[in-house]
C-alpha cells in the first residue's frame, strides 16, 4: 500500500535531520522508497504518452529513469529538498534533441499541441534552463507533470510528479560529462553551485559549448571568447580534465540492456548491466544492490529499446566522446 503523504513527510523531515546516511531510522529510509517506487507507473504512463512524439521528433522513444535512493537521501541530508512527499522528481523521462529548433519546436507540441490528461504543474518558462542557464552551467528545459490516472485501480497515485527534461545533443553531451566526472573522481559538481574543485571547469565548458554549438551564450554571458578560452585553459592545466575524460572508455556489457535495466557503478570503479523484460524483477535487483557494500551507484532506467538508454544514460557508461569532441571544435 502507498505511504500516506503525511507518513512520507515526517520520515524525510527525521532522515533530513541526520548526520548522514548512516544514522537515519531503516523504517524512514523504507517509508521514502516505497514512495520512490510507486513513481513507477506514474512515469511509465507519461513516457508511454510522450513514446509516439518523441520517436517522430528524435527517433528514439523515451527514457526513463527512478532517481536513486542514494540521491533521494543525499538531497534531504543535505537540505537541497525540504519534503520528500513534494519532490519533483522521482521519476523522470528525458529527451534528447539534434539541435535547438527540434527542441524548440517539440516544446510546442507540449504546450500547444496534445491533449494530454497529465496536467502540467507549473508556468511553461518556470524550468527554462536554456533561456536562463544555471549558475553551474546547466542547460536544459524541464517539464514536471501530474499524473492522472486512466483507471480507477490507480486512483491513489493521482497527482504523483514526472519530470521531463528536453536536452541537445550538446546540452546533454556537457551534462553527461558532469556525472562522469563526479562518479569516476569522487567529485560533487552537479550537486554544487558551481564553486567545487571542477565547478569553474564545467562553466566554462558549458559557455564554450553554447557559443561555438547553438549560436547563444549561457552562463557566462560577460566574458569575451579570448577571454572565456583563457580561462578554460588555465582551467585545464590545473586539473587536465579533459584530458582525462578523452582517455576514458565505455564499460559495461551492453548487450545486456534490455527494456528494463539496472546500472551497478562498483567500488571498484567497474559497471555491471543487469537487463530484464519486466519491471517487478528490475526493481528487485535494484533493491538488492542498493545494499550491497560493493555497490557505489545503483540506478533504474527503462526505455523501450537499448539504444534509447545508451544514448540518454551513457553517463552510467563513463562515455565522454561526445563532449570531449565537441569540446576540442569548440577551441579551435
Amino acid at each position: 500500500m502507498l505511504p500516506s503523504r503525511n507518513k512520507v513527510r515526517n520520515a524525510g523531515k527525521r532522515i533530513a535531520k541526520a548526520a548522514g546516511d548512516l544514522w537515519v531510522y531503516r523504517s524512514d529510509v523504507d517509508i521514502v522508497d516505497e514512495w520512490r517506487k510507486a513513481h513507477l507507473k506514474p512515469l511509465s504512463a507519461i513516457a508511454m504518452w510522450l513514446r509516439k512524439p518523441s520517436i517522430d521528433a528524435t527517433g528514439l522513444a523515451p527514457a526513463q529513469r527512478l532517481k536513486r535512493r542514494s540521491t533521494v537521501l543525499d538531497k534531504l541530508i543535505q537540505g537541497r529538498a525540504s519534503d520528500a512527499s513534494t519532490m519533483q522528481d522521482l521519476g523522470g523521462c528525458r529527451l534528447i534533441f539534434r539541435d535547438l529548433q527540434s527542441l524548440q519546436n517539440f516544446r510546442e507540441y507540449l504546450e500547444t499541441g496534445t491533449r494530454a490528461a497529465h496536467a502540467l504543474q507549473h508556468d511553461r518558462d518556470k524550468y527554462d534552463y536554456i533561456a536562463s542557464p544555471k549558475v553551474t552551467g546547466y542547460r536544459g528545459v524541464h517539464y514536471v507533470y501530474g499524473y492522472t490516472p486512466s483507471s480507477s485501480s490507480n486512483i491513489e497515485l493521482a497527482g504523483l510528479k514526472v519530470e521531463v527534461q528536453l536536452r541537445t545533443d550538446t546540452q546533454h553531451a556537457w551534462a553527461t560529462s558532469v556525472e562522469i566526472a563526479d562518479l569516476v573522481l569522487g567529485a560533487r559538481t552537479k550537486f554544487e553551485d558551481g564553486s567545487g574543485q571542477y565547478g569553474e571547469f564545467f562553466r566554462i565548458a558549458s559557455e564554450l559549448l553554447a557559443r561555438r554549438h547553438e549560436g547563444m551564450t549561457g552562463c557566462l554571458p560577460e566574458l569575451s571568447d579570448a577571454e572565456l578560452r583563457s580561462a578554460f585553459h588555465q582551467e585545464e592545466s590545473k586539473h587536465n580534465l579533459l584530458d582525462r575524460l578523452d582517455r576514458l572508455r565505455e564499460q559495461g556489457d551492453i548487450n545486456k540492456i534490455k527494456e528494463h535495466t539496472v546500472l551497478a557503478f562498483q567500488t571498484d570503479g567497474t559497471l555491471d548491466i543487469f537487463g530484464y523484460t519486466k519491471a517487478a524483477r528490475a526493481v528487485e535487483k535494484e533493491r538488492d544492490l542498493i545494499d550491497n557494500p560493493d555497490c557505489a551507484h545503483v540506478v533504474y532506467v527503462r526505455a523501450s529499446t537499448p539504444s534509447a538508454i545508451k544514448n540518454s544514460y551513457r553517463n552510467y557508461l563513463t562515455n565522454p566522446a561526445d563532449f570531449v569532441k565537441l569540446m576540442r571544435e569548440a577551441l579551435i
